[in-house]
């Protein structure tokens, strides 16, 4: 967890975040997921340095998957599909029946992405409260 403010710095850089949550010290938050849930964070390094990132978690009725993240360079190569299909493969393992994830709603290339990746959009709006 040495490396949150690198691997932030990537997401914001491949907008795959909305920002730290302002209520929370940096890295706390992603330490504590990565903690939850052992083995379902994933990076990818290249001679460059971070390549790409993929989050999943479970909260023992669903999966979710967060900051799948590809530099821009390593676009299309199938990287992120198979950091994607590594965490499937290990929540299915752990008994998980569906996986869920958020996209926000300009992000085209995004949508794409997921829909080859064989997900579907879902009918359900999301809520959101600051604590």
């Amino acid at each position: 967890m040495d490396d949150g403010a690198a691997v932030r710095a990537f997401w914001e850089a491949s907008g795959s975040s909305q920002g730290e949550n302002p209520l929370q010290p940096p890295g706390r938050s992603l330490a504590a997921f990565a903690e939850r849930n052992p083995g379902l964070f994933l990076l990818a390094l290249d001679d460059r340095g971070l390549a790409a990132t993929a989050l999943g978690g479970w909260d023992g009725r669903r999966g979710w998957l967060y900051h799948v993240a590809v530099r821009p360079d390593q676009r299309r190569h199938g990287l992120g599909r198979r950091l994607v299909g590594k965490i499937e493969q290990r929540l299915r393992e752990r008994g998980c029946p569906k996986v869920n994830l958020i996209v926000w709603d300009d992000n085209t290339e995004a949508m794409v992405f997921w829909t080859a990746a064989g997900y579907t959009r879902a009918t359900t709006v999301e809520f959101e409260k600051q604590l």
